[in-house]
């Protein structure tokens, strides 16, 4: 995993040097506190996306969302939960009836609802994840590289809350690093606080928290498709669907 994450620095920095990404900071001020890198990805759909022209960050997380898009019916009500930069929510909406998008920046929150004030399907909450309060009022709630943020006993409580928020028989679609080794420079970087998530990890945590697991699907860097099985694994993609009750 530190090769992988050399290699994406590298890439990062070439893609930076030769403005190889199509979204462009959004800068209201000089250090573009939209930005962040692989941990926090700008995307601007409020011009038009040429996918071959985003960064590697972009093309993992713009994929993550097409491929939400397809798992979710139309009218839906969705949250997309550590929204970020919004453009997920926006995603969303183009099929689902609603989307709420809740994210602990405030900074960002307060900027992605100017930018796309326009969306009257999207609401965008600053709001602490493990502070939700929905009792079974979406019908899939979509959180992509989320979870190893937190301490694993906390996932437990995540997962309680999002099982709460969900309607009977509702999907819970999210993503995370694959095994993603606990070395020296991950810890130093601060971004992550669970480590080795793996298939076995996972259905672990749905089984405590009240979920059946759908499907288990992989992406790496390399071609950014989501798929039932892959050899090189950089991500871990679960979709999940609340128990009904007897």
């Amino acid at each position: 995993m530190k090769k992988v994450l050399q290699k994406i620095a590298q890439k990062f920095r070439i893609a930076a040097e030769n403005n190889a990404s199509v979204a462009e900071p959004y800068d209201f001020n000089k250090s573009n506190p939209l930005g962040g890198g692989g941990e926090r990805v700008d995307i601007q759909l409020n011009k038009k996306i040429d996918f071959e022209k985003l960064d590697i960050y972009q093309k993992s997380h713009y994929s993550r969302y097409e491929f939400a898009k397809q798992k979710i019916d139309n009218n839906e009500v969705c949250g997309d939960f550590a929204c970020g930069t919004g453009y997920g929510s926006i995603m969303l909406s183009q099929k689902a009836k609603n989307v709420i998008g809740a994210d602990l920046d405030k900074t960002v929150i307060e900027e992605i609802k100017k930018r796309y004030s326009t969306n009257s399907k999207v609401t965008f909450l600053n709001e602490n994840l493990l502070n939700l309060n929905y009792n079974q009022y979406f019908d899939t709630i979509v959180s992509f590289e989320t979870i190893e943020h937190f301490k694993e006993e906390d996932i437990y409580t995540l997962f309680s809350i999002f099982n709460k928020a969900l309607q009977p028989g509702g999907k819970l679609i999210f993503s995370t690093p694959y095994h993603q080794e606990k070395t020296e420079d991950a810890v130093k970087m601060g971004f992550h606080l669970t480590f080795y998530i793996t298939e076995s990890v996972i259905k672990k945590w749905l089984a405590v928290t009240g979920f059946n697991l759908l499907e288990f699907n992989y992406q790496n860097y390399q071609d950014h498709q989501i798929v039932s099985e892959l050899n090189s694994k950089d991500f871990i993609i679960t979709v999940c669907q609340k128990k009904m009750e007897a």
